[in-house]
């Protein structure tokens, strides 16, 4: 099973195989339009070994008798006149650009105080502070600081090992309240 929600939005490198295109015949490839052009859009996608079309399709019937037509013929006329591709292909810029500006404002906020990963691709990064754990009741006291943080805690398997990481989403923001927000984590977070 791949799930591929961002992969659209690399850019640190070019794009990276899929694992469905290695092997199409054992791998179950999973995407969604969510994150390209809208989640209100609400479509997804599978991409299925041949001998797993025909099962999928009996499942299908018995989870969800109606997909939206409207939406998916617009879609697919969207996708068959490249409308999606250059979409794609703005929107990374754009998204770099926040990125850049997410990454370039942790650097002046926090000078060696917090580390960034996960920036390559997608639409938030992770931020890792040494000396800080980031509990719901953090999370809370930095949200009064108008900032909206998700501690990487609550969403990992092994607990215990990501009490000190957040997730910074940057999709949604425009490069000022990137730069705002990152002030108002460091105010928030004072003293580190």
């Amino acid at each position: 099973m791949e799930d591929d929600y961002d992969s659209e939005f690399r850019y640190q490198s070019g794009l990276i195989s899929s694992l469905q295109g290695l092997d199409p015949d054992r791998v179950v490839y999973i995407g969604t339009f969510s994150k390209i052009l809208s989640p209100a859009l609400r479509l997804g996608y599978v991409i299925l070994p041949p001998a797993l079309v025909e099962r999928c399709k009996s499942l299908k019937w018995f989870t969800d008798l109606h997909t939206p037509s409207f939406e998916q013929l617009t879609l697919a006329r969207f996708i068959h006149e490249r409308h999606l591709e250059r979409h794609i292909k703005k929107m990374r810029k754009v998204y770099q650009a926040r990125r850049d500006a997410m990454k370039a404002s942790f650097a002046k906020e926090f000078a060696g105080k917090a580390k960034i990963s996960g920036d390559s691709t997608g639409l938030h990064l992770i931020a890792e502070f040494a000396n800080t754990e980031f509990s719901e009741q953090k999370a809370a006291e930095i949200t009064q600081h108008k900032v909206k943080v998700y501690p990487v805690e609550l969403h990992a398997i092994a607990k215990g090992k990501h009490k000190n990481k957040i997730i910074l989403g940057y999709g949604n923001s425009t490069i000022e309240e990137i730069e705002e927000g990152v002030r108002r984590l460091r105010c928030a977070l004072d003293p580190i």
